[in-house]
């Protein structure tokens, strides 16, 4: 049986705290009420020791990292784009044709694929708009 007294729970998750001397769950992010911690004692498994500071340059490096874009990340989402982008006429044109094909042999056919291929265009318009959000 331990001899420490019970660690308070959060009122939100109902879980014991792991972060003392935070003032909010660090499992659900609620913030605890000012008396929380009245009546307890900081355990001894719960206590850390401080972290060092960072250095000048690193700390301006951080504060850059929040403001500027990488390089990178910009011409990687524009190839994706662009291969899409040319993908929809391309579509487009083989649809009409498979379905100029089969109206010769059946009109209803055409139809049918003239329909499946509005719908995967459509489809495409959409994954492209959502790819060009993020």
């Amino acid at each position: 049986m331990s001899s420490q007294p019970p660690l308070p729970a959060c009122p939100q998750c109902r879980r014991r705290i792991a972060a003392w001397k935070k003032e909010y769950c660090v499992y659900c992010g609620a913030a605890f009420p000012p008396d929380f911690k009245q009546g307890f004692e900081e355990p001894e498994a719960l206590k850390w020791v401080d972290r060092p500071g960072i250095p000048p340059d690193a700390a301006r490096k951080l504060e850059m990292m929040k403001f500027a874009p990488l390089d990178g990340n910009a011409r990687a989402r524009s190839l994706p784009a662009l291969i899409g982008l040319l993908s929809l006429p391309i579509f487009a044109v083989l649809f009409y044709l498979i379905s100029s094909l089969l109206r010769r042999y059946s009109p209803v056919a055409a139809a049918l694929v003239l329909v499946a291929g509005a719908a995967i265009l459509g489809y495409l318009v959409w994954s492209l708009q959502k790819a060009r959000r993020r």
